[in-house]
């Protein structure tokens, strides 16, 4: 097999295909359609050979011609920036440019093999880009009321500032109840929202989210893989008898979702009386009030996942019952 770096800017993207000799075949493509199926007719001349495409997921850029190369049956890899960085500097590279980064990329990739990468599908990336500009325009609201509260402003500013914030409240409930009925013409996203929002303590907007931001949980086996995806997976750090620090989670890893599940954890440790107990357990064993909110977050993140897994909806009575073991039926 071979492999292929990609290094995307705007305008144009850098290739650099490892051959099995350890040498490589680069080159240069716009960043268009037209560059995309230029360089399906480039790589036709090794036809013969099966070729695994890798690149980073950095920004957007990266998702036409992942998704135009997913389409053409193409192996895709999108593999996380700070890996790639991290084998650059494991080999000491100090120089930068578009061409070097394919040719890192392409080693990396035959390296470590990264997982294939799966399209998700359209309805689940329009519900993720959606959700996505709504976040920024309740972000630009949040702004605007703080210069609102920031002290003495001129009367022409202020009501510069006041219009605006009626025009994002305005396009903030128009976008969000054209979400909503989005959802609802598409009958298996809107079972599994049902399903999530059936959870104590999960809303609307966290379901949304973890709709548009985890497609890839149909893909996930354990809810391990699931909370390191998201990067509220506990991080420890020690080394020897001198370093030896709190626990905290890894943070490496989906952003949008931990944003999204923290006052939804904050709301369950109230209203859910199983996360309830579970959190007055860790509070009374001494955990800070942080290290709490964080572990709900976890069993939140667990619980949809289990939900959409199982296809039936949260059962607050629910008791997982352990198999029985019967020493007899045992043969030695």
């Amino acid at each position: 097999m071979y492999q292929l770096g990609i290094d995307i800017s705007k305008a144009k993207f850098d290739v650099a295909l490892l051959l099995a000799n350890g040498k490589y075949a680069t080159k240069v493509f716009v960043n268009t359609i037209d560059g995309f199926k230029q360089l399906l007719e480039w790589l036709s001349a090794y036809k013969n050979e099966s070729i695994h495409v890798c690149m980073e997921g950095t920004g957007r850029l990266w998702e036409p011609l992942a998704e135009f190369l997913y389409s053409h049956e193409i192996r895709v890899s999108v593999a996380n920036p700070a890996k790639v960085k991290g084998f650059a500097q494991s080999e000491l590279r100090r120089s930068k440019s578009d061409k070097i980064d394919s040719k890192i990329i392409a080693r990396f990739c035959r390296a470590q093999n990264p997982a294939v990468w799966v399209a998700p599908p359209p309805e689940i990336k329009a519900i993720r880009d959606r959700q996505r500009y709504l976040d920024v325009l309740k972000d630009h609201r949040v702004q605007e009321l703080n210069r609102l509260q920031s002290g003495e402003l001129d009367s022409v500013v202020r009501a510069s500032i006041l219009r605006h914030i009626e025009y994002l409240d305005s396009q903030i409930k128009t976008l969000g109840t054209e979400l909503l009925k989005y959802i609802q013409t598409h009958p298996d996203v809107s079972e599994k929202f049902k399903l999530l929002t059936s959870i104590i303590g999960v809303g609307q907007n966290t379901a949304i989210a973890f709709l548009g931001e985890v497609s890839a949980a149909r893909l996930f086996t354990k809810s391990r893989e699931i909370e390191v995806f998201c990067g509220i997976a506990p991080r420890l750090y020690e080394s020897g008898s001198s370093i030896k620090s709190r626990s905290r989670i890894s943070k490496v890893g989906n952003s949008r979702i931990r944003r999204a599940l923290y006052m939804p954890a904050v709301c369950a440790i109230r209203t859910n009386p199983v996360l309830r107990e579970f959190a007055l357990r860790l509070k009374l064993a001494g955990k800070p009030g942080k290290v709490i909110v964080c572990a709900v977050m976890r069993k939140l993140l667990r619980l949809m996942f289990t939900v959409l897994k199982s296809g039936k909806p949260y059962d607050v009575n629910f008791k997982s019952v352990k198999p029985s073991f019967n020493a007899a039926a045992v043969v030695v």
